[in-house]
């Protein structure tokens, strides 16, 4: 049974890290960010409906649409920095100060020239606005690495702070990748000449080939990085410090997973990037070998992914979760992620002789197609980013939130995940009954956002907690 103390109130935590703006405070950026992620939600919809950077498996991405994306996504990773620098309780104040600095560059910038970057070249102002925000991202990262760092020196072995400090490094690296896609596409592969020496050298037969190995590497490793870091933060937010018994081995052997999974992935992500070294297929079957699962949807599903199945179910077997329906929806929320992208990817993989892997003359092409949006946008993206909303509710109201934000957050993300599958499935037809499933279980999602904004802006007050080492020992 999991024996979890209560939240210790910390009023100095609400006062802003940056004396120059008292104003600055940890919650307000919160709610900010979480206003921000809604803001531009809405603005997808006119960007495309439904929205769909990759319209197939084998599409070039749209470049305007990913830009745009970069926007929210920016903003999740910030949610994500904040909540790590008080879940993990990193005490250095430097970090705090950075971090929260960085937060409010990066979602600022990074979003309003996504909204304007259209074409590379051609695009240069709003490109280096959202470049300069990538930068304070790039800040952000590292001043997590170091404190987290910090922490590992001053005595604090733990494995959550191993496995944190991994999934931020992988970040990191992840992001490098994407700069130096972002150069060869601005300025060509002759500038400086050693780029078009090397791509040469290892093997690439152009800079095309090179910039789509450097950002497919990139937003792989990204999005499932930030999904480790997150799984992380739960584990500790929802009381593996205070498991005991079969649930806190449960919990360990899944962060052991996930961590494992954070440094074999970054490995193989970094090889596909810089040569033209790719993964083997594995469970190779149908005519001419069609279908197959990729070596890296192997490696992240099931150590990254599954790993935090497995956290999961430590924390539910421990009863860290029962009757908090703000921690049900998070890992609801982590559970349907799994479900679209690991378990019916792989389904769809191991039949790609049907689905295509983007043919536009496969029988299946049009679900293969629906599945490529639906597994990104909503699997990797909205999923997870419902996981660090909850996340913020759970840190900040001390238990004081209504209790309908998290059980429609539960039946939003239900709703919007049947309606998929009957999209992918069934009937992959726009405005058919899939669509509009998936649609009615989105506005449920945004409602329940909605209801964590108000409950944060004129609702009852929102207290920040901190259970962590500068109060009490942290789990090993």
């Amino acid at each position: 049974m999991s024996k979890e103390p209560p939240p210790i109130s910390v009023p100095e935590a609400e006062a802003g890290p940056i004396a120059r703006f008292p104003w600055l405070t940890p919650r307000r950026m919160l709610l900010m960010l979480i206003s921000w992620m809604g803001l531009f939600a809405l603005l997808s919809i006119a960007v495309a409906n439904p929205f769909a950077a990759e319209p197939s498996a084998s599409a070039a991405p749209d470049y305007a649409r990913v830009m745009f994306l970069h926007g929210l996504l920016i903003g999740s990773a910030g949610l994500l920095a904040l909540l790590a620098c008080n879940v993990l309780g990193l005490r250095s104040t430097h970090a705090q100060v950075w971090v929260l600095g960085g937060v409010l560059v990066a979602t600022f910038l990074a979003a309003v020239g996504g909204i304007f970057d259209r074409s590379i070249p051609g695009s240069e102002v709003p490109m280096w606005i959202q470049i300069f925000g990538f930068f304070a991202l790039d800040e952000i990262l590292l001043a997590l690495l170091v404190a987290i760092v910090a922490e590992w020196r001053s005595g604090r072995h733990e494995l959550t702070i191993a496995a944190s400090g991994l999934a931020a490094a992988s970040m990191f690296v992840a992001a490098l990748m994407g700069h130096l896609a972002g150069w060869i596409m601005e300025f060509g592969t002759g500038f400086p000449a050693v780029i078009g020496s090397y791509l040469t050298g290892v093997g690439f037969a152009s800079g095309d080939d090179f910039t789509g190995a450097l950002v497919g590497s990139h937003s792989h490793e990204m999005a499932v990085a930030v999904m480790a870091f997150a799984v992380v933060l739960v584990a500790v937010q929802f009381g593996y410090g205070a498991l005991t018994g079969a649930a806190r081995t449960v919990v360990r052997i899944g962060l052991g997973l996930v961590a494992f999974g954070v440094v074999a992935m970054t490995v193989m992500y970094v090889a596909m990037g810089f040569t033209t070294w790719g993964p083997p297929t594995l469970f190779v079957s149908g005519p001419g070998g069609a279908n197959g699962i990729a070596g890296d949807d192997i490696v992240t599903g099931v150590f990254v992914m599954g790993g935090g199945m497995v956290v999961v179910a430590g924390l539910a077997l421990g009863r860290a979760v029962a009757g908090r329906p703000i921690r049900i929806a998070a890992l609801w929320a982590w559970v349907l992620s799994f479900l679209t992208v690991v378990v019916a990817g792989y389904a769809i993989e191991m039949n790609e002789a049907y689905f295509g892997a983007g043919d536009p003359t496969a029988a299946g092409a049009a679900k293969d197609a629906v599945f490529t949006w639906f597994h990104q946008d909503i699997g990797l993206f909205v999923l997870p980013a419902v996981v660090l909303v909850m996340l913020a509710v759970e840190r900040l109201t001390e238990g004081e939130h209504p209790a309908w934000i998290g059980w429609a957050t539960i039946g939003g993300a239900s709703i919007a995940f049947l309606g998929g599958l009957t999209y992918i499935l069934v009937d992959p037809s726009t405005y058919g009954p899939g669509y509009v499933v998936s649609t009615v279980g989105l506005v449920v999602l945004g409602a329940a956002l909605a209801g964590v904004l108000w409950w944060g802006a004129v609702g009852r007050p929102w207290h920040l907690h901190v259970q962590g080492p500068r109060h009490a020992p942290m789990a090993r």
